[in-house]
């Protein structure tokens, strides 16, 4: 019997092993989800079709996909208008060296905190120029987007993430679930440390492992292996008349619409504070909105002042919108293998792992947070991780407020953290494609940058367990960290 047992993980497992070892993500998706259909169908063919081909239609979020379309478009108008050019342009007379391009980037990241998914594709389409021209190589770049992304969402409690955390706490317990994340974020030592690294590394100015490389060979002109794109792909627009407005004002136009949209669909739910609001809104349908309206507003924009003609301006909607296709076959593979893991009672599997903890309870957030972390690795899902962890754990801990609290947030803090080192990850792949970077090759050189980040955060978890406070725990999880990255730099450099 396969249903709840450890063989729940094997597809996912599979899939992540052979995308490490063959860099080939197609492959290594499709043979995980091939593995999933039969170990649902048994040795039957035709049955693990019709179980791989209903998985994936059930399991397809198809405003996503259409919001990838629309942002592709969006992203398209602003290079063909030149504004993306004209921006970096801009940003190569103003930004002074790599190191403020690497800060500026992550400061964008930072401001864009609504969704991670909006947040990968407009800063790489923004950025991208400016870190080109700075030598900055495609895999830092993909790094600092998906460093930014996942954990200012995670942080932040006006986002479409804290809604859907709000929506995990299970009905029937005395707990406000908004105001248990809003408590729960100084606990989320991940989030926190992550953010902690890019900045740290920016400032400080040094790369270690498979980023060194990349970048020493980006630094001494030679080509960025780990561009999924080439390097430099933007100047077939540099001839055109557009300026920075043209790409700074539809960003704004669209970041502003998404809020307010997201603030409107919570309102219709039946919200009536911000708060509320936020906490009933439906994010994609809003971004959805708001990437079409910012289409139209581009007509307006550009046709008027003759920057583009119309002719090119109906090219951009084909052109643009195949520019996501691959990163959008990996998805559906990614979700598809999701479906699997669902069906094969991965939750069931993981619950009867989390009985045998409960006797340990200072040591239950550390074991919260590595159980997240690798449900959240072998799916692929941080938001799929939240709904399996979560109401395991307000059943486990809601009779002591202020653990459920640090249980909460080691939850999580490991979903974000698998989330992030997983190749089957749709925020690690929209990270990819935001830089136009090669998948793998952005994987390999991240987890490298997060061991020491997760290293840091285990530690503080223990802390955290016994002493029940944020104030020691989180500063002595940020000096391990300096601590770390002080012996690193010095190994890096030769002890200078």
């Amino acid at each position: 019997m396969v249903y709840g047992t450890w063989l729940s993980l094997l597809p996912p497992i599979i899939a992540i092993i052979l995308a490490l070892v063959t860099k080939q993500a197609y492959l290594s998706l499709f043979v995980g989800v091939v593995t999933g259909a039969f170990l649902m169908a048994g040795p039957h063919p035709w049955s693990a079709f019709e179980i791989l081909l209903d998985t994936m239609i059930s399991n397809v979020d198809l405003t996503i996909i259409i919001f990838l379309i629309l942002i592709s478009i969006v992203v398209r108008l602003m290079q063909m208008s030149g504004g993306t050019n004209s921006y970096g342009e801009w940003a190569y007379r103003n930004l002074k060296n790599k190191k403020s391009s690497l800060i500026a980037t992550s400061l964008l990241g930072v401001l864009i905190f609504m969704d991670d998914g909006f947040n990968c594709l407009t800063v790489g389409s923004v950025m991208m120029p400016v870190t080109d021209k700075f030598k900055v190589s495609r895999a830092k770049l993909a790094y600092i987007i998906d460093a930014t992304a996942a954990p200012v969402c995670i942080l932040a409690p006006v986002s479409a993430w804290a809604a859907a955390i709000n929506s995990y706490i299970p009905e029937g317990y005395d707990i406000n679930g908004f105001s248990m994340f809003v408590k729960a974020i100084p606990f989320n030592f991940y989030a926190i440390l992550t953010l902690v690294m890019v900045f740290g590394t920016s400032f400080a100015g040094f790369d270690y492992g498979l980023m060194k490389k990349y970048e020493l060979a980006v630094e001494n002109g030679k080509p960025d292996t780990s561009a999924g794109r080439r390097s430099g792909e933007a100047s077939e627009f540099s001839g055109k008349k557009g300026a920075v407005i043209d790409l700074v004002l539809p960003m704004v136009f669209l970041i502003v619409l998404a809020i307010a949209a997201m603030i409107y669909t919570g309102y219709l739910g039946g919200g009536r504070t911000l708060i509320e609001c936020f906490a009933g809104c439906e994010s994609a349908k809003s971004l959805v909105f708001a990437s079409l309206m910012t289409i139209i507003f581009c007509a307006f924009l550009y046709l008027p002042r003759k920057v583009m003609s119309f002719k090119d301006y109906m090219e951009c909607i084909p052109t643009g919108s195949t520019l996501m296709v691959p990163f959008m076959i990996i998805l559906v593979l990614a979700w598809t293998l999701k479906g699997m893991i669902g069906g094969l009672g991965a939750d069931v599997f993981i619950d009867s792992m989390m009985q045998g903890a409960r006797s340990a309870y200072a040591l239950l957030p550390i074991f919260l947070f590595l159980v997240s972390v690798f449900v959240s690795f072998s799916s692929g899902t941080s938001w799929g991780t939240f709904a399996i962890m979560i109401p395991i754990t307000v059943a486990m801990l809601a009779s002591d407020q202020q653990m459920l609290l640090i249980g909460i947030a080691a939850c999580l803090a490991g979903g974000v953290t698998g989330d992030h080192i997983s190749p089957i990850s749709d925020t690690t792949i929209m990270s990819s494609s935001g830089a136009g970077c090669n998948h793998i090759d952005h994987v390999r050189s991240q987890i490298q940058y997060q061991i020491p980040v997760i290293i840091a955060s285990a530690v503080g978890y223990v802390i955290a367990g016994y002493t029940r406070s944020f104030v020691i725990a989180l500063p002595v999880a940020i000096v391990l960290l300096a601590c770390e990255l002080y012996l690193i730099k010095r190994r890096v450099t030769g002890g200078k």
